[in-house]
């Protein structure tokens, strides 16, 4: 079995372990002593899937860590061997960050050997994937324990008890300082798009900087405290919602992202993401679909995929997309970062 089918099959996890974490009878969970027997086992609950959620992190990341490790060990050996001390110490400088979990530059150290370029590259992309999918699965698991939070919140603000609301209070903050609540409008990290969160529409009810097209139809919409673009489309021509971007400087890679939702899809034509890449001269140079279903999907699913920058690459089309498919088609939290 090769490296890359083991990272997959490891990366795998972090979406099923949502639907083992759903699988489980309430009682599996223990509740945290102290709490009121109101919101009790929602805590317990809660705090159970964020402990599964972060083992299948760790395990998802642990192949590729060892993979450049390995690489490590034996460049910092052939660094001894031919006496080059400077590079042995930055490899072992190396070692020494990816054992501890630091983050690793960008750019490496020019002193580290370029049989090293390959193995990092790939390391701190499976990292970064390893990540992302549990930040995105980490928010979904917030925003249901927020909801529930909200629920019994309501309820103790009617009846006037005080003691369980400055618990809820105290819920909420934890999931804040974790991470793990849904993504606030802004500063939620660098994305080469704008509003991919669809915070900001216009006055038609379109996403603002997004522009659409084709014969179906688009607006913002808000629903359980997550604010997403809504698709329609009702025949086989194509209907897009786009931005132009300008090519990042020196990037060679984009990791793009998006949670999508579509629970009466008919046919059998993709709904997803697509990135186009086009030449100064604006000829097509590639066409990629990193994030689309071909089915229906009833409850939001986060995606994530790679996408390789070609050198002629000057401009990047990003696409909300339908094509040969009757269905409504929710997107929500797009996100396309350089690498």
């Amino acid at each position: 079995m090769s490296t890359h089918h083991r990272i997959s099959i490891s990366l795998r996890t972090l979406t099923a372990v949502i639907a083992l974490l759903a699988a489980r009878p309430a009682g599996a969970q223990t509740s945290p002593a102290g709490l009121a027997p109101e919101i009790a086992p929602l805590t317990a609950k809660y705090q159970s899937d964020m402990e599964a959620l972060s083992q299948a992190r760790d395990k998802a990341a642990a192949q590729p860590r060892q993979t450049y490790l390995n690489a490590l060990a034996a460049a910092q050996q052939k660094a001894a061997s031919e006496k080059k001390q400077d590079e042995a110490k930055a490899v072992a400088d190396e070692a020494s960050a990816v054992t501890a979990g630091s983050k690793l530059a960008a750019v490496p150290s020019p002193l580290l050997p370029r049989a090293l370029t390959t193995p990092r590259s790939f390391y701190l992309r499976e990292a970064a994937r390893a990540e992302h999918e549990y930040s995105a699965h980490a928010q979904q698991i917030g925003a249901e324990y927020l909801r529930g939070l909200a629920f019994y919140e309501s309820k103790a603000t009617a009846a006037g008890q005080t003691d369980l609301l400055k618990q809820i209070q105290t819920e909420k903050l934890k999931v804040t300082a974790q991470g793990a609540a849904p993504r606030s409008a802004h500063g939620a990290g660098q994305s080469v798009i704008a509003n991919g969160d669809f915070a900001e529409k216009k006055a038609d009810g379109t996403p603002a900087t997004w522009q659409g097209g084709g014969p179906g139809k688009g607006a913002v919409t808000t629903e359980q405290s997550v604010t997403f673009l809504r698709m329609v489309s009702t025949g086989k021509a194509e209907t897009w919602f786009i931005q132009n971007v300008d090519r990042p400087a020196n990037v060679q890679q984009l990791e793009v992202s998006v949670r999508l939702r579509s629970p009466d899809f008919k046919g059998v034509g993709p709904y997803g993401i697509v990135i186009a890449q086009r030449d100064a001269a604006n000829n097509l140079v590639a066409r990629d679909t990193p994030c689309v279903l071909k089915a229906p999907c009833p409850v939001w699913k986060a995606m994530t995929g790679m996408v390789t920058i070609h050198p002629e690459t000057t401009k990047l089309i990003i696409r909300c997309n339908m094509v040969d498919c009757s269905a409504t088609v929710d997107f929500a939290d797009v996100r396309v970062e350089a690498r």
